[in-house]
């Protein structure tokens, strides 16, 4: 493949680029070798499209390989036999190669088997890759990433494929960074990356337009501004119905923008949009923050009911927090064997805070002091500082040391203080706090007078 043709599809100029390999396979050229090799290239040109290309990609490769009985022992050849034969679901061994460009296909095999660790491993330096391929290689790592929960590094990694891109696929990989930076709760980084997005949105297709005021609306949801994420949802299901075609995501948003406006009955018909809008494997996802908002509202029958049916889906990825919020629908209920088994349910499939919580509060109920604490210390150590979790386990891991007789002043001071900035001026936890926190100041000073 020439370092033109390489830039031909650098540049997105694909029709160009298919008409001179097209033209090199059918070149005689003289040597077997060289034959193959031009339907090497591409074989690599019809793998960019994955399963669209598949035929015409087997057919390249196997006329190489008929045209020169060698070509098996061309890494790049066998790369993408594999890449080929991973596609279309065949578990096959992957070669070894040594050659970056070979690397980058035997890795997209990989993932496309489900090994993400492995093809995480097999993906070579992308800068060591021709540009076309570069972009592609942090894209590809920024999906592996995902798919092992790396959010943050998975978001960096669509950053660099879009700077290394142009047209739809810079805007694509925009669009995707944006929304993973939103699941990380990184509002203004994902509006920069939008703010990039916007000059290039004529680029792309209907769906392209609908993700980007879907994503505009989750920002502004973050910020603060339900009314102007109120405006987005709209323009975006209006490009859904023009043609995209409506999705689950976008009813979802418009109930959580009805849910901090105070409209929960706007909010509970949204979630019924979404749950008859959504393909069976996105229903657990519908179900699961449907019955938080429910968790969160007081309709404790209907959020143990749509909790209980993601808790039995053993396919779905957050199973372990979905427990978690089945045990505090079962404890609400007054439940507390049943809260009792899901959050231990929970607790082997991953390390919950929520799920700690709830069995700290279920000792705390009893006056088991000691084994409360454990779980609300746990709780603490793996929620992130400031996060709902950390707050309620921090207020009760200094509860529980009140209780227990200060066992150690210094620390309920030291907690309380930490935990008051994290606290609105009506939250009445505030004035208990205070009250703790003067209760250990009193008796860490008598005991230094003591001694």
């Amino acid at each position: 493949m020439t370092p033109r043709i390489e830039e031909w599809l650098h540049q997105g100029e694909y029709d160009r680029a298919y008409d001179a390999l097209v033209a090199a396979a059918e070149r005689r050229f003289t040597t077997a070798a060289r034959a193959a090799e031009a339907l090497v290239d591409l074989a690599e040109f019809y793998s960019l499209y994955g399963e669209a290309e598949a035929e015409a990609w087997r057919a390249a490769l196997d006329e190489a390989e008929a045209r020169w009985s060698a070509a098996a022992r061309n890494e790049r050849y066998a790369a993408l036999r594999f890449e080929l034969e991973a596609l279309t679901g065949q578990a096959v061994e992957p070669p070894e190669v040594e050659q970056p460009r070979a690397a980058y296909h035997v890795a997209q095999g990989l993932a496309y088997l489900g090994r993400m660790e492995a093809a995480l491993a097999a993906l070579p330096d992308p800068e060591a890759l021709p540009p076309f391929l570069e972009a592609r290689a942090w894209a590809l790592s920024g999906r592996v990433h995902e798919s092992l929960g790396r959010l943050d590094d998975a978001a960096r990694a669509h950053e660099r494929a879009a700077a290394r891109s142009y047209g739809k696929e810079r805007l694509w990989s925009l669009l995707d960074a944006a929304a993973l930076w939103l699941e990380t709760e990184a509002a203004e980084r994902a509006q920069a990356l939008l703010a990039e997005a916007e000059p290039l949105l004529g680029e792309g297709e209907l769906s392209d337009r609908a993700t980007y005021r879907y994503l505009r609306a989750r920002v502004e949801l973050l910020l603060g501004n339900p009314e102007r994420a109120a405006e987005e949802i709209v323009q975006a299901e209006g490009l859904e119905a023009a043609g995209a075609g409506l999705s689950h995501g976008t009813a979802m948003v418009r109930a959580q923008v009805h849910q901090q406006s105070g409209r929960l009955e706007a909010a509970r018909a949204a979630y019924q949009d979404a749950e008859k809008r959504a393909a069976a494997g996105d229903l657990p996802f519908v179900w699961h923050e449907w019955g938080l908002f429910e968790l969160d509202h007081g309709d404790l029958i209907r959020a143990e009911a749509l909790l209980r049916k993601v808790a039995s889906d053993e396919a779905y990825p957050h199973r372990a927090h979905a427990l978690a919020d089945l045990a505090e629908a079962y404890y609400r209920l007054g439940d507390g064997a049943a809260a009792d088994e899901a959050a231990r349910r929970a607790l082997e499939l991953g390390t919950v805070p929520a799920a700690h919580l709830i069995l700290g509060n279920r000792a705390y109920d009893v006056g088991a002091w000691d084994e409360a604490l454990a779980h609300y210390r746990a709780a603490a150590a793996a929620a992130r500082e400031g996060d709902r979790d950390w707050v309620t386990a921090t207020e009760m891991i200094v509860d529980v040391l009140a209780q227990s007789g200060y066992p150690n002043p210094a620390e309920v001071a030291e907690l309380a203080e930490r935990l008051l900035p994290y606290l609105p001026p009506s939250d009445e936890w505030r004035e208990t706090l205070r009250g703790y926190a003067d209760r250990a100041r009193e008796l860490a000073l008598k005991g230094r007078l003591l001694n």
